[in-house]
Order: C-alpha cells, then sequence, then structure tokens
C-alpha cells in the first residue's frame, strides 16, 4: 500500500496511537479501493468489513422496496464505516455509497476478533480504538433520533440546525447536505423541506444560501 494511503488511514480515529500502522494494516488484510460517485462500497448482506475512507466522501444509507432512500450519516476523511457490524455479529444492513469519487481501504472485520499470534501491542490499541469509533457512532445516531423525533417538520429542522449551530460555536455555519441529502436524512420530502426552509425564512426564523445557514436572533 502507497504511503499516502497508508498516512491518510493514520490519521482516522481507529488507528489513533498505532506505531506501526503499514504493520497492522497487513494484519487486517487492508485494500486500497477506488470508487465512482454513487458506487456501492459496502452492500446489504456483506461480510462485515472496516472501512475507512481516505479520499472522498460515501453515505450509509439504506433504502425500502420502493426506493426510498435514508442517509444515515455522511462519512468523509478518516472516517469509519462498519465497526459496530463487525462486534454485533450480524450481516451488513445498510449500505455504504461513494458521495463523490472517493478511495477507501477496507479491512476483514473477522481478524478484529483475531488478534495476530504474538497479540502485538498495536493490535490491542486498535481494539482500544475501535470501541471508542462504535462509542462516538451510537452518540450520532441517537443526536440522530433526538432530531427526527420531534413532532412537526420545522421542528426537526430546526433542532438539527440549532445542533449544528452548537457544534461550530457560531450562529452561521455550512452544513454537509444539499437539500435532497439534507430530506433524505431527515427522512422528509424535499420538497415539503424546501416549502419549510422558506416559510421559517420569512417567519425570520433563519436565513440561508445554498448550504450556509444562519440562525437568527428572535428575541427582538
Amino acid at each position: 500500500m502507497d504511503m499516502r494511503t497508508i498516512e491518510a488511514v493514520s490519521r482516522s480515529p481507529l488507528m489513533t496511537g498505532i506505531k506501526e500502522p503499514d504493520k497492522l494494516l497487513g494484519c487486517f488484510g487492508a485494500r486500497k479501493h477506488r470508487f465512482p460517485k454513487d458506487a456501492e462500497i459496502v452492500g446489504y448482506g456483506d461480510a462485515a468489513a472496516i472501512a475507512v475512507i481516505t479520499k472522498g466522501s460515501a453515505y450509509a444509507v439504506s433504502e425500502d422496496y420502493s426506493g426510498n432512500r435514508n442517509i444515515i450519516n455522511l462519512i468523509g476523511e478518516g472516517g469509519v464505516y462498519g465497526v459496530a457490524f463487525v462486534y454485533s455479529g450480524h450481516a451488513v444492513t445498510t449500505r455504504l455509497v461513494a458521495a463523490e469519487p472517493c478511495e477507501a481501504v477496507l479491512m476483514n472485520g473477522e481478524r478484529l476478533h483475531k488478534p495476530c499470534g504474538d497479540l502485538c501491542r498495536d493490535h490491542l490499541r486498535f481494539l482500544h480504538n475501535a470501541l471508542s469509533v462504535v462509542s462516538r457512532a451510537s452518540v450520532n445516531y441517537l443526536e440522530k433520533i433526538e432530531h427526527l423525533s420531534r413532532r412537526s417538520l420545522r421542528d426537526k429542522v430546526m433542532s438539527y440546525l440549532t445542533a449544528q449551530s452548537i457544534k461550530c460555536g457560531c450562529r452561521e455555519f455550512d452544513i454537509p447536505f444539499s437539500r435532497q441529502e439534507l430530506a433524505d436524512w431527515l427522512a422528509a420530502d424535499r420538497s415539503a423541506l424546501s416549502a419549510e426552509l422558506s416559510r421559517m425564512k420569512a417567519d425570520g426564523l433563519i436565513d440561508y444560501n445554498m448550504r450556509r445557514f444562519r440562525l437568527l436572533d428572535t428575541n427582538g
């Protein structure tokens, strides 16, 4: 594996504190792959694999039989997918799809439970990091449930935008989603979302331009 890819993987939270990343990647049978936009990186029912996005971004998505898409998460460079499935023992029940042309390193998930013969320190550290990744993902999913549990679409949107504002510490911020992607993430119809955003802007709650949003002061 080339040095640029190894360095990109090393920036992932999975590799925090790893002294010999190239050796550990070999232990996990890691392979680099390139994917065009909308290509499937990991599919339904695939054997559990750990994917690290090293260039570009990807979506974790699920669809129903009618083709309705729900974006579960957007995974950028250094982001990790699949660790929870490895630990659960269940087949993959979401898809990982390239949001743009991207590169990813795929590791054999089964080897997470089968450390190398000498139980190297890096492998033990990797196990600790993997648990941290699962914990962070759980927090993110709980946050999404909090947004989606709101009764109205306006409340869902405001809950999401407020969380983004808090994270960046500013009333004005960019979101990572297009309108269609935000609709898919909020499990809403795109037209309904666009109409609600327009009403919220007219009501003096928010201002926006494309992916740039600003929460307005409603106290006077």
